[in-house]
């Protein structure tokens, strides 16, 4: 058991030897182990029931490589019997193997309870598709409804391609555009998936089929797309996250709070050849634009990963990546929203707490930023609610945005406003408080209150209690979960909490092992080097 009042302050590590210690050291290693040749951690994405659905569904209508819709086939099943998706998912399969349901109410009472900013257009996207695969009525809904100018790239590819589903299931294909056709283009161009994404692949060739003018080359680009099939005879929503994983695991091993912005005492980095090595890698992989996308080959940049790799790159290297980090500043001051927050991708989308929290953990460290860095933990203060509870996004659990809010608000230092220190002082202790408020009888959390407990959801909720130092029985409590979850192989499995499209969940199973690392990290302090 890890006593308690050993971790009351913040920074403060458990003692030498304890389970909490030789729990991290295990799992840094395994994660060590994770990075290639190449500086990075693989990080692929598993199969799911969307995507290998919508292949199915192409193979069979273009009557395709029969082997492979046996292996669809197959999947799908058992992940029908045995390990059942959301219910929006368990449609479009259904669907894609010829079974009759009733209706098209499967999208509308899945998405009912989805409180975002995108809840419409995922209604229009699912009953689309459900529409596409012959289980209900295209909507009919002006071209407009479509439209997603300025948003990332693959999102405007998506919604071109549904236009044009709807304009050929109700006749009119004449509100077509030649735009809408170029949009497409990407996904049947030779070499690797556009974007590292295949469900935006997978729509656009079901749109492309439907011009004659381009049936050969969506035949042509189905062996390519047939190659992707993981093992288990499914096909993933994404390439993998190996940027996005490397950061994170990155900041784990070389101790992230080293370069916490909350006046403690850093802890020893455990920064070395690997990690050196590892941020070497990352900074090859800077867009022209300045950000990160979420691995390597993929041009949309976005906040989140952008933020992720500025902090560690600031641990790693700060001068030797000097030049990189400067020029993600840039990136992230450029997509700014005029309210203060951060939107995900694009600067004029909403502005959303969790990517405003990570930019503010980006640029707090330069004192160059610091009104920037105030206006947009107004807009976290503004956006806190009663409760606690903040944000569900692209991470499904609750603990996500809280723990990055909790070490945004420790930005707010001496030179902030009075009001607003307080104000952000307020909105942490609220965040925690939720948290220690909803834990587990288990000592871990869920996605959302009452849900079982999972070793990503829990991680996040060490990292937010090890920075603000109230709770230590429950920090304890979860140390001890953590330490008990770990596998024989010193490595984690846990439920799935990254979103895409918004709410539907995909794995990425290397994320359990970093996210629990990160979280071990904070609340006991980075590892000493791992083997290389």
């Amino acid at each position: 058991m890890i006593t308690s009042s050993l971790l009351s302050r913040p920074g403060r590590t458990a003692p030498a030897g304890s389970a909490a210690l030789r729990c991290r050291d295990r799992l840094a290693q395994r994660v060590a182990d994770q990075v290639g040749p190449d500086g990075l951690v693989k990080a692929p994405c598993a199969s799911r029931v969307l995507e290998s659905s919508l292949l199915l569904r192409l193979l069979t209508v273009e009557g395709y490589a029969p082997h492979v819709r046996e292996r669809l086939t197959r999947y799908l099943r058992n992940r029908l019997e045995h390990r059942p998706p959301d219910a929006i998912q368990g449609a479009v399969a259904r669907a894609a193997l010829g079974e009759r349901l009733p209706g098209g109410c499967f999208a509308e009472r899945a998405l009912a309870s989805f409180d975002h900013f995108t809840a419409d257009r995922k209604r229009l996207m699912f009953t689309t598709l459900l529409a596409e695969l012959g289980v209900t009525v295209f909507p009919r809904t002006r071209p407009e409804a479509f439209t997603a100018r300025g948003q990332q790239s693959w999102l405007q590819a998506e919604m071109a391609a549904l236009k044009i589903m709807t304009a050929y299931g109700t006749g009119t294909t004449g509100l077509l555009t030649e735009r809408d056709w170029f949009l497409l283009a990407p996904a049947v161009r030779p070499g690797p998936v556009w974007e590292g994404n295949h469900f935006a692949r997978l729509l656009a060739l079901l749109a492309l089929r439907k011009n004659p003018a381009h049936r050969g080359a969506v035949r042509r680009t189905l062996e390519a797309v047939t190659a992707d099939l993981r093992p288990d005879g499914g096909l993933p929503f994404i390439t993998g996250m190996d940027i996005f994983a490397t950061a994170i695991a990155g900041l784990a091993l070389t101790g992230p709070a080293a370069c916490a912005h909350a006046g403690h005492r850093p802890v020893r980095c455990g920064t070395g050849p690997l990690p050196a090595a590892m941020a070497d890698a990352l900074a090859t992989r800077q867009n022209p634009d300045g950000g990160f996308a979420f691995t390597p080959g993929v041009r949309q940049s976005d906040v989140d990963d952008t933020s992720y790799t500025v902090e560690f790159l600031r641990v790693a290297g700060p001068y030797r990546h000097r030049s990189a980090i400067a020029a993600a500043e840039r990136y992230l001051l450029a997509v700014r929203n005029p309210d203060g927050g951060f939107p995900t991708f694009a600067r004029g989308t909403p502005s959303e707490i969790a990517m405003t929290a990570a930019a503010v953990n980006a640029l707090a460290p330069n004192p160059a930023h610091r009104t920037v860095v105030d206006e947009a933990l107004a807009f976290l203060t503004r956006r806190r609610q009663p409760d606690g509870i903040l944000e569900r996004s692209w991470s499904r659990n609750v603990t996500n945005a809280v723990f990055r809010t909790t070490l945004a608000c420790a930005a707010a230092g001496p030179g902030a406003p009075p009001g607003l220190s307080r104000a952000a002082g307020t909105t942490k202790r609220q965040a925690t408080r939720y948290l220690a408020s909803v834990q587990n009888l288990d000592g871990g959390w869920g996605h959302h209150p009452g849900d079982a407990s999972d070793p990503i959801s829990t991680a996040y909720a060490v990292i937010a209690l090890s920075r603000d130092g109230g709770h230590p029985t429950a920090l304890a409590r979860a140390l001890d979960h953590l330490v008990r979850a770990q596998r024989p192989d010193g490595g984690y499995r846990s439920r799935p909490d990254q979103a895409g499209p918004r709410p539907l969940l995909y794995d990425v199973p290397a994320l359990a092992d970093v996210c629990v690392l990160l979280g071990l990290a904070h609340a006991v302090g980075p590892t000493a080097r791992p083997r290389v």
